[in-house]
């Protein structure tokens, strides 16, 4: 079936067929490989056959080209029996030409001619050739000399070919190339054409929905377009497969038509095609004729044709399956040579490293290695790592350490390897942290890479080994001065200030910070160069672990987490601008952004990270009281990196889980945590104060007062020491304070509690709301509602909902023992609702040991007054619900989106429709389930 191709048939058949110019006709159908001039050649003889035109027909062939006359032998082939006494045989018992051999015969010429007069003379005559480009020398020079000399209208000549190119271009030129001459181009099928075959094979509505597909993995290549359709049909004759019915499917026949068409081509372009599959898509000519050492202007044409036959679209290949195929079609022994030519000659252009490095991991070169290639290799890591592509990262600097010969550069290879994985797998890489230990220490490390292997080594406690290397990088900067390594030093210095205080060896590194100035601000003094970023985030944390809550280190903090993007480069400072957050109490920013980071990295896949995060949102949890989210979060984190990984800070995580199974009453799973071993140098740090708290609180909660008193007070000189003894760290004074009440000790106590007091100042925090409450357990009973309330009020406006609940159980019970048992039971509804959304079991269960109810309250919760209950409104439900609850009338409409002043109103109408005169008489059946919000 011939597509597209009805005007091309019309013009040849009124030129060959149709014309009465007087002479012979000559026409040449050209094209791309397998654009279908052969299927046009033959319609062309079939027509004439069909007119009872003689055809005599030949097919050129490359393995023919080298035998004189063997085209023209096919001619005689088809002529009377007569005739054919005259052929010459190709290569046989044709008489050497004095001319030189690709010369023809005279006599031979002669003869050829007399016998195209002849048959002319008899009937029309049609000459068709296939593929005339690779005809005999020879041949081509009787066929000229036969058309040029007869005159007769009956001859006609259609010929097909490809690229005049070779020896028998000047011949070709000569026959082809003359003003009668009528010339037929086929182009490529149109989508157009494309529907129009497709639908012969899928029908109609198939394939008018996926012709252009089909078209744009071909462009319109026939042969291309064949073995798509054979790889359909073959595919289903095999079963169902996942694609739509119909579309197209690169399988093993359309590969095979793809290489067909670049053979056809030839070496020359067959080499052409394994370069451009082997550099990539859009590559240029001269590195093209460059690695396989090919002129341009060949490799200019064969771009042409695989473009022109559909391979190539805009220098890309249309499909990936022909250039995994070309691919495949290399030998080994021709593919590595050629992957290493291509990496040095993009490495001579200075291309993209990954590009580099991409044909070095594909072939290691053998021994000796060139020079350019470890570095090349380090310069394709960093970028993998900026893109946050590991596996490459990994594998270029590995085979970087293979092929490097230089200590040193070896060195800095392992060091990049520990940062690059850190992040995702920190216990891979602790025998590497551990070699580079000494080399960091003695000098052989560049500086850049010292302080992050000074990181790594500080997190496992190997603080001699730290403090060596910081010895080095000290001496650097002081012989060479520069911004980058007093910016580092000043990083560890606050690095150590804040987590790491407690050791001789590294205190003269200690850097203590200063006040945290604007960073990266729109408007910056013009007397002060701005902070760096991690100066900022790390000064931040130090200002609130020592000094307190600061507005404008907590701007700091949260400018630096607006601008800094996390990285491996960057995480200790986006970890550290968190921390402040944390510290510093602003719970719902923190929370924002630990959950964006714990997605992030969880997409990543950076294990360590991760973890580092979800310890954050398990202390995030724990500060507002949400005891069965620090669970979750604390252990998911060991989850994710393992005890072990954590080095000397596994205090963080074990910390916030036996805090909160204590606060629980999962008295057990906290002494099961507390039996783990866990490194000494844990205590040295601020993760250990965590875990020294957390045991505390564990003790006291299980009886064991003394030991408790013990570790609070090692908490509070170990803050005392290292200059962090502020509210926002740990209150270690509440804790001891509820010690001595346990001991009977009201006076130590209600110091300790004062204290706290003075340091937390007037701001609204849970710390300042759980040391009022612990201070009204100091006082008489008659003083101590006063200072409940104003605890719960503070509690409430800055979110300590366990506290909360503990606040409001204590103000139950005064209420109850000055009996008030009403408001008792209202303050133990509230609390008990809190410590169940809070996850505090053992509040709760110690709460439902509630104080009787009033005659009222039982009758109602009986069912007496039922019709009244069923009067009211949703609306007045809801606010009789919060009021009962204990809400005030501010809260209440707070809450509820109303006004104050719709809430009395509403009140007003319940206590008359269920015959009360005051809120305390508001029975429980009303507690309807209404969410609790502060």
């Amino acid at each position: 079936m011939l597509v597209e191709r009805d005007q091309e048939m019309a013009r040849l058949s009124r030129l060959l067929f149709e014309d009465a110019r007087p002479g012979s006709r000559l026409a040449v159908i050209s094209g791309a490989m397998t654009s279908g001039k052969t299927a046009l050649l033959h319609a062309v003889a079939d027509t004439a056959s069909a007119r009872g035109v003689r055809v005599l027909p030949a097919v050129a062939s490359t393995s023919e080209q080298d035998f004189p006359y063997a085209v023209l032998d096919q001619l005689y082939q088809s002529m009377p029996a007569h005739l054919r006494h005259a052929r010459p045989r190709p290569g046989l018992d044709v008489p050497p030409n004095p001319y030189g051999p690709d010369q023809a015969d005279l006599p031979l010429l002669q003869g050829f001619h007399r016998t195209l007069d002849e048959l002319t003379a008899d009937a029309p005559l049609l000459i068709a050739i296939d593929d005339v480009q690779f005809a005999d020398l020879p041949s081509l020079r009787c066929l000229a000399y036969g058309i040029r000399r007869c005159r007769s209208e009956a001859l006609s000549v259609v010929v097909s070919r490809g690229s005049l190119t070779g020896p028998t271009a000047p011949a070709l030129d000569e026959v082809l190339h003359e003003p009668k001459v009528c010339h037929v181009r086929l182009a490529p099928l149109t989508v157009a054409g494309v529907t129009t075959l497709l639908t012969e094979e899928l029908g109609a509505e198939e394939a008018e929905r996926h012709a252009a597909a089909f078209h744009d993995m071909t462009g319109g290549n026939l042969l291309l377009l064949r073995g798509l359709l054979d790889d359909r049909f073959s595919r289903l004759a095999r079963g169902p497969v996942h694609t739509a019915p119909g579309s197209p499917v690169a399988g093993e026949l359309f590969r095979q038509a793809a290489l067909s068409c670049v053979y056809r081509g030839g070496p020359a372009h067959r080499r052409v095609a394994h370069a451009i599959a082997l550099l990539g898509d859009a590559v240029s000519v001269p590195l093209l004729s460059k690695l396989i050492e090919v002129e341009e202007r060949q490799v200019r044409r064969s771009v042409a044709t695989l473009t022109e036959v559909g391979i190539l679209h805009d220098a890309q290949f249309r499909s990936d399956a022909v250039r995994t195929v070309l691919l495949e079609d290399l030998e080994m022994d021709e593919l590595g040579p050629l992957h290493h030519r291509a990496a040095r000659l993009l490495y001579e252009e200075g291309a993209d490293p990954i590009d580099v490095a991409r044909h070095l991991l594909s072939h290691e070169a053998a021994e000796p290695v060139e020079e350019w290639i470890p570095q090349a290799l380090r310069d394709a890591a960093e970028q993998a790592i900026a893109a946050d592509r590991r596996e490459l990262a990994m594998n270029c600097l590995q085979m970087a350490d293979r092929c490097s010969t230089d200590e040193r550069e070896a060195l800095v290879l392992q060091a990049t390897m520990v940062q690059a994985m850190w992040p995702f797998n920190p216990l891979s890489q602790m025998r590497r942290l551990q070699s580079l230990a000494g080399p960091a220490g003695s000098g052989q490390l560049p500086t850049r890479h010292t302080l992050a292997v000074i990181i790594g080594l500080l997190g496992f406690g190997r603080m001699g080994e730290a403090a060596a290397a910081l010895e080095q990088v000290s001496r650097a900067a002081a012989g060479s001065p520069s911004p980058e390594l007093d910016t580092g030093l000043r990083t560890i210095g606050l690095t150590l200030a804040t987590t790491y205080p407690d050791h001789p060896e590294l205190r003269p590194f200690l850097h203590r910070g200063e006040p945290v100035g604007r960073w990266d601000d729109d408007a910056p003094s013009p007397d002060r160069t701005p902070e760096s970023p991690q100066l900022t985030a790390l000064g931040a944390l130090w200002t609130v672990l020592s000094r307190g809550v600061d507005e404008d280190t907590v701007r700091a903090a949260e400018r630096v987490l607006e601008t800094v993007r996390l990285s491996d480069r960057t995480m200790l400072t986006v970890h550290a601008a968190l921390q402040t957050l944390v510290y510093a109490d602003r719970h719902a920013t923190a929370t924002t952004w630990c959950d964006r980071l714990i997605e992030e990295t969880s997409k990543r896949g950076a294990k360590a990270l991760l973890a580092y995060f979800c310890v954050l949102r398990a202390q995030i949890a724990l500060r507002v009281g949400r005891l069965q989210d620090t669970v979750r979060f604390a252990e998911r984190a060991l989850a994710e990196l393992p005890a072990r990984g954590w080095g000397v800070t596994v205090g963080m995580p074990l910390g916030m889980l036996v805090n909160a199974h204590t606060a629980m009453g999962n008295h057990d799973a906290a002494a099961e945590l507390l039996a783990r071993p866990v490194p000494e140098e844990m205590y040295r740090n601020r993760y250990g104060l965590h875990y020294l708290y957390a045991r505390a609180r564990h003790q006291l909660a299980t009886g064991r007062h003394h030991a408790a008193l013990t570790d609070f007070r090692a908490c509070g000189e170990k803050m005392a020491a290292w200059d962090l003894d502020s509210p926002a760290t740990l209150a270690w004074r509440l804790g001891a304070a509820e010690t001595w009440l346990a001991l009977g000790g009201q006076e130590r106590a209600a110091r300790l509690a004062e204290e706290q007091l003075e340091l937390a100042g007037e701001s609204s925090s849970p710390t300042r709301g759980a040391a009022l409450r612990i201070l009204a357990a100091t006082r008489p009973l008659n003083e101590r509602t006063a200072l409940l309330q104003q605890a719960v009020g503070v509690l409430q406006a800055s979110g300590g909902w366990y506290e909360m609940a503990r606040a409001l159980a204590d103000l139950a019970e005064t209420h109850k023992q000055l009996g008030d048992l009403d408001t008792s039971r209202l303050m133990t509804r509230r609390a008990l609702r809190l410590a169940d959304s809070c996850g505090a079991e053992e509040l709760s269960r110690s709460l439902q040991r509630t104080p009787a109810r009033s005659a009222l309250s039982e009758a109602a919760r009986t069912g007496e007054d039922t019709a009244a209950f069923s009067e009211l409104s949703d609306a007045e439900s809801r606010v009789a619900a919060l009021a009962a609850s204990g809400y005030t009338n501010r809260e209440i409409a707070a809450k509820l989106y109303i006004t104050i002043s719709t809430v009395e109103q509403h009140l007003t109408r319940v206590y008359r429709k269920i015959n009360i005169s005051q809120r305390r008489e508001l029975p429980a059946s009303l507690d309807f389930d209404v969410a609790y919000t502060a």
